[in-house]
């Protein structure tokens, strides 16, 4: 009995001097932010907000029927008037002038990653901030709205955030499949609209992008709008969610 009890006190000493287990002298390493969980399946009317902010930018894609723009515009003016690609920039342009709230990269980074609610958005002028912006909050997903944004990547590259554009209409097909109108700024150096296909349960998701076949198009192409692919190796990564369904009370 006494050398049982010996034994254990010993076990015990050992116990207690040693980690337990050989990660606990490291520091943990923080968790990915999961994906975030897709609330509806189906296109719901945005807040009065978004429709607004929907409306500044078809009233400026009309007005501009097609105009070219240079790198630097108006829609660049709010980040001390930048010469580089503005697709980002309209669509911040667009937000800004809404009066939608919006927070920097910068101080999202400083603070703790979760779910926020309410209307929300990154003021960035590149695709890639705006992804990574909206990703901390738990906002990006593959489900599309009104007023959403679009993140374009490209097929067979490492460039995930090519492009960005403004969701103006979601039509429902089945089966998780919808027809999306898009206005995007930088597109040959002007603001165009849009229409695509768009399948959120494509077995390869670099290629769930495809073009309204030919027998379903009710207008003609021109200089501001289009029924082709931007590019055939582009596809969409994510929506990004300046609103929440679960929030609207419309």
């Amino acid at each position: 009995m006494k050398r049982i009890i010996c034994l254990c006190l010993i076990a015990a000493l050992i116990a207690a001097c040693v980690p337990s287990g050989l990660a606990a002298s490291k520091k943990a390493k923080a968790t990915a932010t999961p994906p975030p969980v897709e609330t509806v399946t189906e296109p719901v009317e945005p807040p009065e907000e978004i429709r607004q902010m929907l409306d500044i930018a078809y009233n400026e894609w009309k007005t501009l029927d097609g105009k070219t723009l240079p790198k630097s515009n108006k829609y660049t003016k709010w980040r001390n008037n930048y010469k580089w690609e503005w697709c980002a920039g309209f669509t911040t342009w667009c937000m800004l002038e809404a009066g939608i709230p919006t927070s920097d990269l910068n101080d999202l980074k400083k603070g703790e990653e979760g779910p926020v609610s309410g209307l929300f958005y990154v003021k960035e002028s590149t695709p890639g901030k705006l992804l990574r912006g909206f990703q901390i909050v738990s906002r990006a997903g593959i489900m599309p709205q009104k007023g959403y944004l679009v993140i374009y990547g490209v097929r067979k590259s490492a460039n995930r955030t090519t492009h960005v554009g403004l969701v103006y209409d979601v039509v429902p097909l089945g089966n998780g499949r919808f027809r999306i109108t898009t206005i995007e700024g930088n597109m040959s150096n002007r603001v165009k609209m849009y229409v695509h296909d768009y399948d959120m349960n494509a077995e390869d998701n670099t290629k769930n992008l495809s073009e309204v076949p030919k027998e379903e198009r009710d207008r003609e192409e021109t200089k501001s709008f289009s029924w082709k692919l931007q590019s055939k190796d582009w596809y969409i990564n994510r929506f990004l969610m300046p609103w929440l369904p679960e929030d609207d009370e419309n």
